[in-house]
């Protein structure tokens, strides 16, 4: 009790002193934190974070060393969020973190994908729609090396103004996915098991002519391309070994 009796102190301070340092009234923090268009910028780092600790936690650190970049991205440069370096070659591996495009989970026979799925926005955030069609908002196919998601944004609908998520009005949706991940039929069971379904795929398999696909399918189930996070490892092993090659 003592020690988060002082974790609480330590943020409240670290709270204060952020508001102060960019001039933000206190006692409006949370309305600005909520509003529909810093939310998803928020998820958009959390995201980032989410994914840092799991690698952290996954990979021997005796092995590999797992960094969390904070990197503005430069003209003509791409950012990245995750460098995972390999400790025995020194090969560092990019990682990008993306979330699932609001409203995009599909299950219906009349989709140009019939099996159930959703689309993971892989393509620059500083997009302009009238030029979607060329790869101006495109990544390179060796931006990076692996793309990090999950399949949580697909259930929340998209072009809300509530300050809550509000679940696709899609009451089959919800049932299927309550028996996938075998969780009760709620938006908060069924959100929490999507949340935690974490997927990657290798930046290769996402492109096409040298170019990350804006908004790429991920299957619920039986993906060739979306594996299971816990298959990460050695998938990174064999990058390492095609990296190796490529330098010799």
């Amino acid at each position: 009790m003592i020690f988060l009796l002082s974790c609480y102190e330590t943020l409240g301070e670290q709270l204060y002193g952020y508001c102060d340092k960019y001039k933000i009234p206190i006692e409006s923090i949370f309305q600005i934190l909520e509003d529909q268009k810093v939310v998803p910028m928020i998820r958009g780092k959390a995201t980032e974070c989410n994914v840092y600790i799991i690698l952290r936690e996954m990979l021997n650190p005796n092995e590999w060393s797992v960094v969390k970049l904070n990197l503005n991205a430069q003209p003509n440069n791409d950012d990245q969020d995750i460098s995972i370096t390999h400790k025995r070659t020194g090969i560092i591996i990019k990682v990008e973190c993306k979330n699932a495009v609001r409203g995009s989970f599909k299950h219906s026979k009349k989709c140009k994908i019939k099996t159930p799925h959703c689309r993971i926005k892989c393509h620059k955030s500083r997009s302009k729609i009238k030029v979607a069609a060329t790869t101006n908002d495109r990544y390179s196919v060796d931006a990076f090396d692996i793309i990090v998601s999950n399949l949580s944004n697909s259930i929340i609908a998209s072009g809300t103004l509530s300050e809550y998520f509000e679940p696709i009005p899609d009451n089959e949706c919800f049932e299927l996915l309550s028996e996938h991940y075998n969780v009760p039929n709620s938006f908060e069971d069924v959100f929490n098991a999507t949340f935690n379904d974490w997927r990657f795929a290798k930046t290769p398999d996402l492109a096409e002519n040298g170019f990350l696909l804006r908004a790429p399918p991920l299957l619920l189930k039986e993906d060739n391309i979306w594996n299971p996070i816990n298959k990460l490892e050695a998938a990174l092993i064999q990058i390492v070994r095609e990296k190796r090659k490529n330098v010799r």
